[in-house]
């Protein structure tokens, strides 16, 4: 049945509904124009390519009811116009009437033109029909393409962190947010590192015009696989293959294989001595005595022990709550501990903390204090290079000693000197006294009082040759005392009593202060 008999075949109300007058261009074209304005919405980008459509379809229809040069009417048969996006992905139709008599077009027919236009897949066969039958004058889809879907590129969960080494380091002028997680991350063999999900193929897409459209090539997954790690459970997961220490070395993970205690240690485990870093998951405590050549990281509290770390960090995460006498700490590198009180420590770079309280600090380079509470109080610090602190001192007038800007241990080592030189002089001073009085007798002198004579003059030369080299210890440290130091003390408010020393330079500031920045200026301590 061709359309044209399908439209003579419904009932006469419905033909009446849908006829029209060729001569009613008004709303016909009006009702054109606001069909090209919704193509316009779908399809933003082809403005000026529908504007052009409506416009031929106007000028096709005007044609078509002029009458023939000679006056007779012209049979046209009914003509399909056909418009594609700039993408190619979606075809849309109109159909003209037929004119003074002339044919419909057949559903074949209208299928034909398509092919004949180029648009040959995804055909709308089940609207087609349908929309035909809705009459002419509309703009209607008559094919859609298929897009391309992507696959899926293969990816890498990660349930580390990315630490870049299995060393703790001091990081933006020791702020440590000892809030966070230890940088270092134990892990025990069989821990799941990486979740793996293998790539996925997409599906290629295809325009109206049969055109294929590749799909994006989907990626495996880059496995950061390292040092000590394996790829299992099908290849879904990459997991430890030792106990260890979890870092990053050239964007892979790896494991340094370690020591790892999960629970406390105390005085029940004796004295542990450890190649590599150590891991300690609780507290410490009991006079336990702990060495390690790498970096020791205690997750929990530290109070009575000694703790040695040969060539690494010490890290105490919960704060050091020590006693006096009975806590040590020395580290080659950093000590770390938000708080630390009642504690003798060393350590060969920084010492950062947020509270330093009743403990004796020496340490290399600097001491800092910049977080949290970020106070010093009753302590003696000796800083190669600086202290630098939120607060020095409390209401109550706890005493602090500090000295920066030369070797820790140079004041101490100047005093004992010094006062081991007086003590020397004093004994060779009271020797020569005792050797002068036995000479004097000279013939009388006894064969006893003559080889106590010896004796006296053998302890003589002993104490000349020790006090020369005294002298020359102390005349070593005089000249690391006396040379320049850039050492400073920084702090927003001071406290009395605190006793500084910067190279000769010793004052013992009594009075409250604010925005220290204690350093020497020539010959002149001052404390902005």
């Amino acid at each position: 049945m061709s359309i044209f008999d399908y439209f003579t075949s419904k009932p006469a109300d419905e033909q009446e509904r849908k006829s029209f007058s060729p001569n009613s261009y008004k709303k016909l074209f009006s009702d054109l124009d606001a069909k090209g304005d919704e193509l316009k919405a779908q399809h933003p980008d082809d403005g000026k390519k529908v504007d052009h459509f409506i416009k031929a379809v106007k000028d096709a229809y005007k044609a078509r009811c002029k009458k023939a040069p000679d006056g007779n009417l012209q049979l046209l048969k009914a003509k399909a116009c056909f418009f594609l996006t700039t993408d190619r992905m979606s075809a849309y139709a109109c159909l003209l009437p037929p004119e003074n008599g002339g044919e419909a077009l057949t559903l074949e027919e209208f299928l034909e033109d398509m092919r004949y236009e180029g648009i040959n897949y995804g055909i709308l066969q089940e609207e087609i029909p349908q929309e035909l039958a809705c009459g002419y004058f509309r703009i209607f889809p008559i094919a859609r393409g298929t897009s391309p879907k992507a696959g899926e590129d293969g990816k890498v969960t990660e349930l580390f962190q990315r630490n870049k080494t299995m060393c703790l380091e001091i990081q933006n002028e020791g702020q440590v947010d000892f809030s966070q997680d230890i940088p270092l991350q134990p892990v025990r063999k069989g821990a799941v590192i990486c979740l793996i999900r293998p790539a996925k193929p997409g599906t290629d897409g295809m325009d109206v015009t049969g055109r294929e459209l590749p799909c994006p090539q989907a990626v495996s997954a880059n496995i950061p696989q390292g040092e000590n790690t394996v790829i299992s459970r099908g290849g879904q997961a990459l997991t430890a293959d030792v106990d260890g220490i979890l870092y990053i070395q050239n964007d892979l993970f790896c494991i340094h294989e370690q020591k790892i205690i999960d629970g406390d240690v105390d005085q029940f485990h004796g004295v542990l001595q450890i190649s590599g870093n150590l891991y300690i998951g609780g507290n410490v405590d009991g006079g336990v005595n702990i060495e390690a050549s790498g970096d020791i990281v205690i997750n929990g509290k530290l109070g009575q022990a000694r703790v040695i770390s040969m060539g690494g960090t010490i890290h105490v995460q919960q704060g050091i709550y020590g006693t006096s006498g009975k806590t040590f700490l020395s580290a080659a590198r950093h000590v770390q501990s938000p708080v630390i009180e009642w504690a003798e420590i060393t350590a060969g770079a920084n010492v950062v903390a947020e509270m330093i309280s009743n403990s004796t600090i020496h340490c290399e380079d600097t001491v800092y204090a910049l977080t949290g509470r970020g106070m010093i109080t009753g302590s003696v610090i000796r800083a190669g290079d600086s202290i630098l602190c939120l607060r020095v001192g409390n209401l109550a007038g706890d005493r602090s000693q500090f000295s920066v800007g030369y070797p820790p241990h140079t004041p101490e080592s100047w005093h004992r000197v010094k006062t081991e030189l007086a003590e020397v002089q004093s004994t060779i001073k009271k020797l020569w006294a005792n050797i002068s009085d036995l000479r004097k007798k000279g013939s009388r002198i006894s064969d006893v009082e003559k080889s106590v004579l010896d004796q006296l003059v053998v302890q003589r030369n002993l104490y000349i040759e020790k006090r020369d080299g005294l002298t020359s210890e102390l005349a070593c440290l005089d000249k690391i005392l006396d040379k320049k130091s850039t050492g400073r003390i920084k702090c927003e408010k001071l406290y009395p009593y605190v006793t500084v020393r910067i190279g000769r330079l010793t004052e013992e500031i009594t009075t409250a202060e604010e925005n220290c920045n204690i350093h020497i200026v020539g010959n002149r301590m001052l404390l902005k």
